[in-house]
């Protein structure tokens, strides 16, 4: 049920699915960890956007911008919500998709002729990730995506890496496949097309970004059988009072029980400067970071018209039906935490 407000509201992620069986991993083989790593982090974060007025003659005009997800990994307080133009309040609705569960704040604009600035803040502690998450098995998390088909080359790769062996360990055959994507790709951001989470392009260039990296790893673990979950947020550095611009994303696979972490592309960077903890991204995820969304090829609340997209962590706008990129948006767009 949507839910039109002007002030505090917290609206926590519930995933849709059923929760299926798997094959278990064997608690002797879980990963030690050879880093140390904090357990908890608090901060404040705000995200801010200025979504520029349209050109004249604009009849509507929808945004959408996502909130914090809310689950035994990440704690959201205090989440305040506001939405301007001309400095005036408007209104807004706090809505999630029907298909992930993911939440987010729309807002409707009639005859629009000035910015309009959406802005969230809230205090969020971020838990060690050492692949104790629970949460349902959404069916999607077995399935192909737009980018990631499950048939040809994923099919293949996941038969000679053994990874398709429904008898075999299901941590072994997800190791087998975070190392195939660690040696094979580099973390690059020049050659074409990356980020894009595109699985043939990845196998076929062996670069790209986490988008790209984790791609790969998500159409051959599920090709082979073993459930991901995808995930979009950002990586927040240590300092306080920090701010960037861009977006992170890491995977997790399921061994029947618990949410397994990977963070390959992290790991890549570090490959020959710290062996160990490029080791550590298999199982663990570090607390330097938000989840804003999980699942690829999203459908908002309210449905928008454009097509599903790729992913959500960037504001999504459309004006009068047509999806309307901001060719400034880096620039409109602020993110800023401060430790607590």
């Amino acid at each position: 049920m949507k839910r039109f407000v002007t002030g505090l509201s917290l609206a926590a992620l519930t995933l849709a699915g059923v929760v299926a069986s798997a094959p278990r991993a064997r608690a002797e083989d879980k990963p030690a960890a050879p880093v140390a790593a904090a357990a908890k982090r608090v901060f404040s974060f705000t995200y801010t956007v200025t979504i520029p007025k349209p050109a004249a003659g604009a009849k509507k005009l929808d945004a959408w911008v996502p909130t914090p997800i809310e689950d035994g990994l990440q704690k959201v307080e205090g989440l305040t919500v506001t939405a301007k133009v001309d400095g005036k309040d408007v209104k807004f609705e706090q809505t999630k998709d029907a298909e992930y569960g993911n939440s987010m704040v729309h807002v409707g604009i009639d005859a629009p002729t000035a910015d309009l600035v959406i802005s969230w803040s809230a205090t969020i502690t971020r838990t060690l990730d050492e692949g104790q998450g629970t949460g349902p098995l959404n069916p999607r998390f077995t399935q192909a995506d737009n980018l990631v088909p499950l048939d040809g080359k994923a099919a293949a790769l996941a038969k000679e890496l053994g990874a398709d062996a429904k008898d075999a360990d299901v941590l072994a055959r997800a190791k087998k496949i975070y190392d195939n994507v660690l040696t094979s790709m580099q973390y690059d951001k020049v050659a074409p097309g990356w980020g894009k989470g595109d699985f043939d392009r990845a196998c076929e260039v062996g670069k790209g970004n986490c988008t790209d990296f984790h791609a790969k790893f998500t159409g051959v673990a599920r090709a082979g059988g073993i459930p991901v979950r995808f995930t979009m947020g950002m990586s927040l550095s240590e300092k306080a009072k920090d701010s960037g611009k861009g977006y992170h994303c890491w995977a997790h696979w399921y061994d029947g029980k618990n949410w397994k972490p990977v963070d390959i592309s992290e790991a890549q960077k570090l490959v020959g400067k710290d062996d160990a903890k490029a080791a550590w991204f298999f199982g663990h995820l570090d607390t330097d970071r938000i989840a804003l969304s999980v699942g690829r090829d999203l459908t908002l609340a309210p449905k928008q018209a454009g097509k599903p997209l790729l992913f959500f962590v960037h504001p999504y706008v459309e004006v009068d039906g047509v999806a309307t990129p901001d060719p400034k948006a880096a620039d409109n767009r602020l993110f800023s935490w401060e430790n607590k």
